[in-house]
């Protein structure tokens, strides 16, 4: 379920809003797995046991599917968000519980990834702030490093600090740089021709990584060579993809 865009503050975009990797449901779904089989192999190799022992399999067999669809709803019911204000995250499922930090608060932003967490691409990310909490744990994120780059960039965004945007080039191709509106010379959304030896304008690549690509959507956006709705269509499409 996608952030509620009515709770968003006005002028506040969203970067990143995404769920726990799946890694978090790997457990449970092993033990589920685990005790279905159990079953089978008991009432194959104990075909005359009582009538009670099939009724106590079968209340393990619920019992685990239940424990397991419980950890689902809690899994799709976690959100990690990221905007031009803010980190949110929330979770719960009858009982909802949040935390909030101010982008203006962050002040550094770590990632770790175990052995198996590196080749499933997921890691715990821990965001120290400036206030009497200080540092903030977050577990399960997908991509910790790309969502590290991506909360770094919305610091130095929302600090205002000067400099043309560095855009990453895909794998195999060259670096190249998107500089600001001012500097192209034509109007955005006009028909009008980029001067000569100028770039023009162009979407994210679909080879960059998530903060790359989310990264140089909203430098579009904030320059004003897109459109709000523009933007909007973009950033899902973008998200989609992962």
């Amino acid at each position: 379920m996608a952030f509620p865009t009515r709770l968003l503050a006005p002028g506040e975009r969203v970067y990143l809003d995404s769920r726990p990797h799946w890694y978090l449901l790997a457990g449970p779904s092993a033990v589920v797995v685990g005790v279905i089989v159990a079953t089978v192999v008991v009432v194959i190799e104990w075909g005359s046991a009582p009538l009670y022992v099939g009724w106590v399999l079968a209340a393990f067999c619920v019992a685990a599917l239940a424990w397991y669809g419980a950890r689902y709803l809690a899994f799709r019911s976690t959100s990690f968000v990221v905007t031009s204000q803010r980190v949110i995250y929330r979770t719960g499922v009858l009982r909802r519980s949040g935390r909030e930090i101010p982008i203006g608060r962050v002040q550094d932003v770590t990632y770790h990834q175990g052995l198996f967490q590196r080749v499933v691409h997921a890691g715990s990310l821990t965001i120290e702030s400036a206030g009497a909490r200080g540092q903030e744990p977050f577990l399960d994120i997908r991509r910790p490093e790309e969502v590290q780059a991506l909360l770094n960039r919305a610091v130095t965004d929302a600090a205002g600090v000067p400099g043309s945007y560095q855009a990453t080039a895909p794998r195999g191709e060259p670096g190249r740089s998107v500089p600001s509106a001012p500097e192209r010379g034509y109007t955005p959304h006009s028909t009008q021709t980029p001067p000569a030896g100028q770039p023009a304008v162009g979407f994210p690549q679909a080879g960059s990584s998530l903060g790359e690509q989310l990264e140089e959507l909203s430098d579009l956006h904030r320059h004003g060579v897109i459109t709000d709705a523009e933007f909007e269509q973009k950033r899902q499409e973008i998200l989609d993809r992962y």
